[in-house]
């Protein structure tokens, strides 16, 4: 008897949901098989798939080392302990760890998540390729931001050198396009955050992986895009600060 994840990929046990409904519903009971093993499909829930599994089912530990027979009673990957109401979690941790063994890791609910964050993002192959991405994204934004700034410079250059005239200084001019810079960013940000939730919601949709745009990733892109449009407002100001006034207007 399993409990069937209902998120599962349909690719891997296929409409395993659908047919357990049509099953319950016609008082029948809907039998799968695992590892050569036959399985009697008892319930669903709903977790989702992740880059390590397609797939999930819960079972007991009896059921699971029938499943696995190559796996001994006393290999214990991960266990879980269940706390009163009140009782201090990280009294606990440090009183266990303090009576167990060092190769035992006790952690934390967010310490576990946080290590298998840190895992999936600094010792895998996936967590480089993501973040070679939002180096590459934040590199061509600055980029196509540069370029439109540098545009809108070249085009003002004889009001720019009009105001160098009239002594104002660079730190002046600079004020004024990293304002300009500062307007992109901020017109720019609102509709590209629709656009990423529509993606964010296509992707989840499409593999099953559980994408959320939270309020502190929302912080963090628009930290990264105001950064992005001011960089590139400092390296478009070089032509203002690099031009001669009676140049310009000979």
């Amino acid at each position: 008897m399993v409990l069937f994840d209902r998120a599962s990929r349909e690719d891997f046990y296929g409409s395993v949901a659908s047919e357990y409904e049509a099953a319950i519903a016609q008082g029948k009971i809907l039998t799968k098989e695992v590892s050569n093993r036959a399985i009697t499909i008892g319930g669903l829930f709903t977790m989702g798939v992740s880059f390590a599994a397609n797939g999930t089912i819960i079972t007991s530990e009896q059921n699971f080392l029938r499943i696995f027979p190559d796996r001994l009673v006393g290999n214990i990957s991960l266990g879980l302990v269940q706390l009163d109401q009140g009782v201090n979690p990280i009294a606990v941790r440090d009183a266990m760890r303090s009576q167990l063994d060092r190769d035992v890791k006790i952690l934390t609910k967010q310490e576990f998540i946080d290590l298998e964050l840190n895992y999936w993002s600094e010792a895998t192959p996936i967590g480089f390729i993501f973040g070679l991405g939002v180096v590459m994204g934040f590199i061509v934004g600055v980029v196509i931001v540069y370029q439109v700034l540098y545009k809108d410079v070249s085009d003002h250059l004889a009001e720019y050198a009009t105001l160098k005239a009239m002594g104002y200084s660079n730190q002046y001019l600079f004020r004024i396009v990293l304002q300009e810079s500062l307007l992109l960013s901020l017109c720019g940000f609102l509709p590209a955050l629709l656009v990423c939730a529509i993606l964010y919601r296509i992707t989840e949709t499409a593999t099953g992986l559980l994408m959320e745009l939270n309020g502190d990733r929302i912080v963090q892109l628009f930290l990264l895009t105001i950064s992005m449009c001011a960089i590139s407002g400092t390296l478009s100001l070089r032509k203002v600060q690099t031009a001669d006034p009676a140049e310009i207007f000979e």
